[in-house]
């Protein structure tokens, strides 16, 4: 879809926040008594991701976030030398990286640029998404790599001049302390970046099933920003209003439809009871927004910046 900085808002009458409400109050007590769901294997997250992300604009707001992000940084009285180290952590399929890589190279050709990601099927697609770019066909010679572990995991013997991590923070155990990780990584001067999306319309239903399959509380943009408060660590915040086309989400038995379920919920909707299923649907119909011929969902993420 065409990635414009269009924002739909509709002002929402109390009649309708009860309306969504109660829908997720049901959903609650269906979950209650549900057994264990199934998550997405690699395979269908990486399908149903790539399907999700190209109904959105958010991805192209990111890239353009990152470009005036690398213009600032090589654009100063006196630029930086030597070469521009990035950690993309929790990287997946590459699709973002490919794009962030490609404006980056328009500021330099001097980067390494490294990708963490514990998914093995999404860090082979990574690899097939760089190799035109590491051969010089789209006219530079950096030096890019893929690590297949978590970042729990991961090391480095330097420093990374921007360590980013784009809707990758929620699946972390211990968030504050990949939080303190990317600070020992990071090179003196350096930048951490994170687009955490806030708990809002499509996410407090998301939250719920994500909550129950990682017994544990997921962390939005809210509680990122507790976090860092409470640790007293300075950062910038700025709100990314995005969209998430959702037509298809009209017919919910389709293979578009079933997909996007499957990637707002992040588990196999098939497999949930049929009453789960209708809560879904009367919900996302709920949020949706109509605008001309198409159906949207807002889609907003906040951006986090963070020095050494």
């Amino acid at each position: 879809m065409a990635q414009s900085s269009k924002s739909i808002v509709v002002p929402k009458s109390q009649f309708l926040q009860e309306q969504e409400r109660e829908l997720l109050e049901r959903l609650d007590a269906e979950l209650r008594g549900s057994g264990k769901m199934l998550p997405l294997c690699d395979a269908r997250y990486l399908e149903t991701h790539e399907i999700f992300e190209g109904r959105s604009n958010q991805q192209g707001l990111i890239i353009d976030w990152f470009s005036r992000f690398f213009q600032e940084h090589f654009r100063q009285p006196e630029p930086p030398e030597g070469t521009f180290r990035v950690l993309s952590v929790g990287c997946g399929s590459g699709i973002l990286d490919l794009q962030l890589a490609t404006r980056l190279s328009d500021q330099t050709q001097d980067f390494h640029y490294v990708g963490v990601d514990p998914n093995s099927v999404e860090c082979d697609h990574f690899q097939g998404q760089f190799a035109g770019f590491a051969s010089g066909q789209l006219g530079a010679q950096p030096q890019v790599e893929v690590v297949n572990k978590s970042f729990e995991d991961f090391e480095a013997s330097c420093g990374f001049d921007l360590i980013h991590f784009v809707h990758s923070l929620y699946y972390m155990p211990d968030s504050a302390a990949a939080l303190e990780k990317a600070r020992r990584l990071l090179a003196p001067g350096g930048r951490i970046v994170f687009f955490q999306a806030p708990c809002e319309e499509m996410n407090a239903l998301t939250v719920r099933f994500w909550d129950k399959e990682y017994a544990r509380p997921t962390l939005f943009a809210e509680d990122l920003s507790d976090i860092l408060e409470v640790q007293d660590w300075k950062y910038d915040r700025e709100r990314i209003n995005a969209f998430l086309e959702v037509s298809p989400l009209a017919y919910p038995d389709s293979s578009l439809g079933i997909a996007l379920t499957d990637f707002i919920v992040q588990v196999d909707s098939l497999d949930l009871s049929e009453p789960v299923r209708n809560l879904i649907t009367g919900y996302l119909k709920l949020i949706s927004i109509r605008d001309e011929d198409e159906v949207y969902i807002s889609h907003p993420v906040d951006a986090f910046v963070m020095g050494e």
